[in-house]
């Protein structure tokens, strides 16, 4: 653990106000970062520009964690960033970056953020929407949203900056925000989800005006962008801590205003099969991600809204719709409710369908006389065999596992799953994943860029 009492000095250009912690003290070498990432930081001070690793990756080093990532601030301008790196482009429009391109890794490269509010774009309720404000370290880090994510290291002299005791939050395993708690929230709604993921993520707690600040400020997540949010809820659910994180959401009443439906189901009946299910499909999606399996978002989202569907398909059937036009319906219906506040890309909608539509298939396709199983084909042959079609089907394998976590969740007899684990064991760390990750293009993120020819070990 840190020394929380280091005193204050000054270092290169850093202000003086800031607490420099040493390497003895924080016991991060310059190796520890990235081979491409301090690759950038040294371009840029060679070119006379101040940079330093910052947020998440300082973070993570300093609770013994490995970095998904390493991202960089520096007070280079995107466009002289651009300048100095061949395989680069300027993202964004909201707060440009910079994306430096290498082979299998991407660094970021942002500028610092000024404090000149009156050069920053806001919508009405204070969100803002242009902030293209450039300034320096001392400013910048007021523009953060954690304590945790504010922290500056510098590789060449091993030194970590702390502007605002993120250390001590770090020690104290506490999430608390930088400046008033609402205005923050104003800015960007979405900081309220990083709440979430970042309890959920780190076990680290939320301060009691975060929390406060989380229930008056929750209904602004109305006015962002469906697709942003789908983005956010997907790493909050499918990052490795999807238990934990559905409980954040929970505890915040940050549920609500993502999926309003499942919130009121889930508040109706805490606890019942409806629960077991949505547990039991977001600890498979965890034990997936602690593997380092790919993960798919249509069976996780298949999960979440099962039980809809079933209330729903139940509707149209009393209203004597045939069971195949029922599904559909009640589908489409579900489908639209939870994509009014979240997107769910086409591409994923049309994987969750298949799963649901698989459900009654391998129920009907699967009775129990006495001791020995029968299969109960179209023409009302029995036979040992399921239909070829039906373990042909494109999602069987994963409508199998959906169906065995329905059955775990006391929906189903537990017999149902053993005979059809037949066709489809369990997956191991050395199988092909269950269900395959999808491309940027299907999630609606335009097409793969062409690659170049060109083959160099470092592309930068």
């Amino acid at each position: 653990m840190l020394n929380e009492t280091s005193t204050s000095a000054q270092s290169g250009s850093v202000p003086a106000q800031a607490r420099i912690i040493d390497l003895a003290e924080h016991g991060i070498t310059a190796d520890k970062i990235g081979e491409n990432a301090r690759w950038v930081l040294t371009r840029l001070e060679e070119s006379g520009f101040e940079a330093y690793a910052v947020g998440g990756c300082v973070r993570d080093l300093l609770l013994g964690r490995k970095p998904k990532d390493f991202d960089i601030v520096t007070n280079a301008r995107p466009e002289e960033v651009k300048r100095l790196f061949r395989f680069s482009r300027i993202i964004g429009r909201r707060f440009r970056i910079v994306h430096v391109i290498f082979h299998g890794e991407v660094i970021e490269v942002t500028t610092f953020r000024g404090g000149d509010a009156d050069q920053i774009a806001r919508g009405s309720e204070g969100m803002i929407t242009r902030d293209n404000v450039f300034g320096r370290i001392d400013e910048d880090v007021f523009r953060r949203d954690f304590g945790c994510n504010a922290l500056y290291y510098h590789p060449g002299r091993e030194q970590i900056v702390d502007f605002v005791d993120g250390v001590a939050d770090i020690n104290a395993r506490r999430l608390h925000m930088i400046g008033d708690v609402t205005t923050r929230f104003a800015e960007d709604p979405v900081r309220m989800l990083r709440a979430a993921r970042f309890a959920a993520k780190l076990d680290f707690k939320p301060t009691a005006e975060v929390e406060r600040g989380v229930r008056q400020c929750r209904d602004l997540l109305t006015q962002v962008a469906p697709a942003r949010l789908y983005d956010e809820t997907i790493k909050l659910l499918q990052g490795g801590q999807g238990v934990a994180s559905l409980f954040w959401l929970q505890r915040l009443d940050l549920l609500e205003p993502l999926f309003p439906e499942l919130d009121q189901a889930l508040k109706k009946q805490p606890e019942g099969i409806e629960r077991a299910l949505i547990d039991g499909v977001l600890q498979a999606t965890d034990n997936r991600v602690a593997n380092n399996l790919p993960v798919n978002p249509a069976f996780l989202l298949a999960g979440l809204f099962w039980r809809r569907l079933c209330a729903a398909r139940e509707h149209w059937l009393v209203q004597r719709v045939p069971p195949d036009d029922a599904l559909i319906l009640a589908a489409d219906e579900v489908l639209a409710q939870a994509a009014r506040n979240v997107m769910i890309p086409r591409r994923l909608a049309d994987i969750i369908r298949s799963i649901w539509a698989l459900q009654s298939e391998l129920e009907h396709h699967c009775g129990q006389t006495g001791q020995r199983w029968r299969v109960v084909n179209a023409d009302n042959h029995t036979s040992t065999m399921p239909p070829e079609n039906l373990t042909e089907a494109k999602w069987f394998r994963a409508a199998v596992d959906f169906l065995c976590l329905r059955a775990q969740a006391g929906e189903l007899s537990e017999s149902v799953c053993s005979f059809w684990r037949q066709y489809a064991p369990e997956r191991g760390a050395q199988d092909e994943p269950v269900v395959a990750a999808l491309t940027a293009e299907d999630f609606g993120k335009g097409k793969p860029r062409r690659r170049n020819r060109r083959r160099s070990r470092r592309r930068g």
